[in-house]
């Protein structure tokens, strides 16, 4: 703790007398002084450990949103290409209408997905 910044006890005593709504003379002791700069630091020291836990929380459900992004995107373009599969093959009869639906929804759900992934991951810019 040797970064402490030096304080005029005899400005802050004056600066305390005045705001004060009393009249009478305020005793400040030094050692009040230093109790109350150590518990500051304390305190910044703490919101800073508080900021830093949160970063790390965020970080690390960034990391379960994109295995779970992956894995969910994985699984739904392997059952449309099972879809498209079978229906290759006469073991699955869909109609154009349903087949380009299907198609249609898949990407947009895909590309709108992975959007909202990268945007989250990749928000230094906006910050």
């Amino acid at each position: 703790m040797s970064d402490k910044p030096n304080f005029d006890f005899k400005e802050l005593k004056k600066l305390r007398k005045i705001s004060s709504e009393d009249e009478s003379e305020i005793e400040i002791k030094p050692e009040d002084e230093i109790k109350a700069e150590e518990q500051e630091i304390t305190f910044e020291e703490r919101q800073k450990e508080a900021e830093l836990q949160r970063y790390n929380d965020d970080s690390r459900h960034r990391k379960n949103l994109v295995k779970w992004a992956t894995t969910l995107i994985g699984i739904w373009l392997t059952a449309v290409i099972l879809i498209l599969v079978a229906t290759g093959m006469p073991l699955l009869e869909l109609s154009d209408t349903v087949m380009v639906t299907l198609l249609s929804t898949t990407t947009v759900n895909v590309l709108g997905l992975m959007i909202i992934v990268l945007n989250d991951i990749f928000k230094g810019k906006q910050k």
